[in-house]
This record gives structure tokens, C-alpha cells and sequence, in this order.
């Protein structure tokens, strides 16, 4: 795995640290959609919820907390892209899901038929 190093500007300074080569683009990327996914609270939560959990992971994984600040704002961008790509990709899913269930007119006929047909007595 190459090593690149990533700037990341946080207040007035620029932090360098070694990063795996694709992390920068992904950084771009995830800045992106971070703004577009908190525009909805309830998304907004979820990415900070997800952030939450990832930081957990990621500080519990180094046994005691990073002292050498390069590596604890990698582990800290890192986290935040993680978070961003794994909340997008929910969005997607949820998406997807909302579209089959408005598609699938067939298949609620269908089960709705055969709730009907059930002993439980539908009658939706």
C-alpha cells in the first residue's frame, strides 16, 4: 500500500500526515456529501450517531489514546469519511427500498391476497 500524505486544514492550521492514497479523494468526496446528508436532521443525526460509533471503534482499537497529533487527525479524518461513506450508502438503500415497495404493486396485491386468504382474517 502506497502512503501519501494528506493536508487537512482545521481552524487557522494545516495538518500533514501519511495516508493511504485514495484517502484524500475520499476526503473530497465525503466533504461533499456531508453537506447535502445534514441538509434532513434526521440524516444529520444518523452521520453524527455513525461518526460517534466509528471514533469509539477506532480510539478503543488503539488501546490508549494517540499522543502524536498527526496520528490521532488521521484516525480522526479517517473516522469522519468512514462515517460519511457508510451513512451515504444507508441514504442509497433507503432510497432503493422506497422505490421497489412504490414498484412492487404486484407483489402488495399478492400478499395482501394471501393475508386475506389466512386465518388471521386481513382486510387491508
Amino acid at each position: 500500500m502506497r502512503l501519501h500524505f494528506v493536508d487537512v486544514m482545521a481552524a487557522a492550521r494545516t495538518y500533514s500526515f501519511r495516508a493511504p492514497a485514495e484517502l484524500a479523494k475520499r476526503l473530497r468526496i465525503a466533504e461533499s456529501a456531508y453537506q447535502v446528508l445534514t441538509r434532513d436532521p434526521a440524516t444529520a443525526t444518523r452521520v453524527t450517531r455513525e461518526l460517534e460509533i466509528e471514533l469509539q471503534r477506532r480510539l478503543r482499537r488503539e488501546g490508549e489514546h494517540p499522543t502524536v497529533q498527526g496520528h490521532l487527525l488521521r484516525e480522526v479524518t479517517d473516522a469522519f469519511v468512514t462515517a460519511v461513506e457508510r451513512a451515504a450508502d444507508e441514504e442509497r438503500l433507503i432510497d432503493e427500498l422506497l422505490a421497489f415497495d412504490r414498484a412492487d404493486v404486484a407483489g402488495t396485491e399478492e400478499r395482501g391476497a394471501l393475508l386475506r386468504a389466512s386465518p388471521l382474517g386481513y382486510d387491508g
